[in-house]
């Protein structure tokens, strides 16, 4: 695989294949050759034979583990994969539709981002690639849909991420004969008994770079599903309800009485009183570094709302210190359980389109989302919702194992609200958070400012 930008080596200087990779390579151009005579094979114009272009934000270990992933469609195939990797992606995407040279296919965080390519005829569709069909057997239904545009595919999820999760340490519950939260009375019981034994319920990192907030929108998210559903969640995520609505006031309000739990005040002064106990932390405090109190002595804060990542991260904190997972839990009301009791999940991932319709492209986006080439991610340390990925296929330890599990295993998923908004749109929502957590009081503002981006953003 060929790697460009920021997916090279310290230094600008490319990675250099090993001996067996050069001889793997070589064999790979000869079948190509072979397979060009035949018209089995599409080839480039070039004489270097077949090339498909990739660009994503894989950079450094992920690029690594992107070029894992695709070394045995390339052996298999002779299709040269030339990937760049960059942290701009979104920027470099936009600067090459305009200048009419996009990559043969991109992978995205925020498919937002995709709906304005596909409105726009800049996307092709993916409906009669071959094997994008069996491909979806292995999934549930829901995640074919989450790559739909106005009812077209647009899109395959290539990884994937479970949100909608509260982590904690067990021996910190255990010490204050407190249990993992299953159900919405629980989770407040839960943080009110942490309260009361003198640690702050809920860790809370807002902070991260140009995209600072984005921890809060998914507490909004998930209680949005919680509360309401699915069908006001879709309606709010698409700019077909208001932010005033009462639906999203009420996920707000229950954010921010949520974070207020072990604060004085109450009654007439809950409003003033919602919010962290200490806003300020809560804005300065990276997301990635919030959790470390999970496994401070004593323990700096008891709770944490964050996606399946956090596990990394948690690794390195807890210093051998066991922790665990349990799912957001959802409100009493049966519509927000709209499948036979299934609540529904949030979650995140990279989705990867096409914008130019070769058949490379086709070949290497139905690979990448079969059983092969996510088993090949799983085991580099990604996740997947590829039914047919074997369990065994992730590390060892039961927290990964247990969270490939619920992944695989969710019925009723939803994308990432704020990554499936207009870009505009999901800067406000960040810069809203932020607001929020500074000044809670003020949520009728905030409110009709989003009111006011929404209009904008849509139109």
């Amino acid at each position: 695989m060929t790697v460009r930008g920021l997916g090279w080596e310290r230094g600008g200087r490319p990675r250099r294949r090993t001996v067996g990779r050069r001889l793997r390579r070589g064999v790979a151009i000869g079948l190509a050759a072979v397979l060009c005579a035949t018209g089995l094979a599409a080839c480039a114009d070039d004489g270097e034979g077949p090339v498909v272009t990739v660009l994503g934000s894989w950079t450094g270990a992920e690029a690594d583990a992107f070029a894992e992933v695709v070394a045995p469609f390339e052996r298999d195939t002779g299709i040269d994969v030339r990937y760049e990797g960059t942290r701009d992606v979104d920027a470099v995407l936009a600067a090459r539709v305009d200048a009419d040279n996009p990559p043969d296919l991109a992978a995205l965080s925020s498919p937002g981002d995709l709906i304005g390519y596909a409105r726009t005829n800049r996307l092709k569709p993916l409906d009669s690639v071959p094997g994008i069909a069996d491909n979806d057997r292995a999934y549930a239904a829901d995640w074919a849909t989450l790559g739909e545009v106005d009812g077209v595919r647009v899109a395959v999820v290539v990884k994937a991420a479970l949100k909608s999760l509260i982590w904690y340490n067990p021996e910190t519950l255990a010490a204050h004969n407190l249990r993992p939260p299953a159900t919405w009375a629980e989770l407040t019981d839960t943080a009110e008994g942490l309260a009361t034994a003198g640690i702050q319920p809920w860790c809370l990192g807002l902070a991260s770079s140009s995209t600072s907030g984005w921890p809060g929108t998914d507490w909004i998210e998930d209680i949005v599903l919680a509360r309401s559903g699915p069908a006001v969640y879709d309606r709010w995520t698409n700019g077909e309800l208001a932010w005033t609505a009462p639906e999203i006031r009420a996920a707000w309000e229950t954010w921010g009485e949520l974070l207020a739990i072990g604060r004085t005040g109450s009654g007439e002064n809950a409003t003033e009183q919602a919010g962290p106990a200490d806003p300020m932390a809560a804005l300065l405090t990276g997301y990635d570094q919030a959790g470390k109190g999970l496994f401070a002595s004593p323990p700096g804060c008891g709770l944490e709302h964050q996606a399946s990542f956090a596990a990394n991260w948690y690794r390195t904190a807890a210093a051998g210190t066991g922790f665990d997972f349990t799912a957001f839990p959802v409100f009493a009301e049966p519509e927000a359980m709209p499948r036979t009791g299934v609540p529904a999940r949030e979650v995140g991932g990279d989705v990867m389109a096409m914008f130019d319709d070769t058949p490379q492209a086709r070949q290497l986006i139905t690979y990448l989302a079969g059983a092969e080439a996510q088993t090949l991610w799983v085991r580099a340390g990604s996740l997947s919702p590829n039914r047919n990925v074997p369990l065994t296929a992730y590390a060892s330890d039961p927290v990964t194992q247990k969270i490939g599990r619920s992944l695989a295993e969710a019925e009723v998923i939803r994308f990432d609200a704020s990554d499936r908004m207009p870009g505009p749109m999901r800067g406000a929502f960040h810069r809203a958070v932020l607001a929020f957590t500074a000044n809670p009081a003020n949520l009728d503002a905030i409110l009709a400012d989003l009111e006011q981006a929404r209009l904008a953003a849509y139109s």
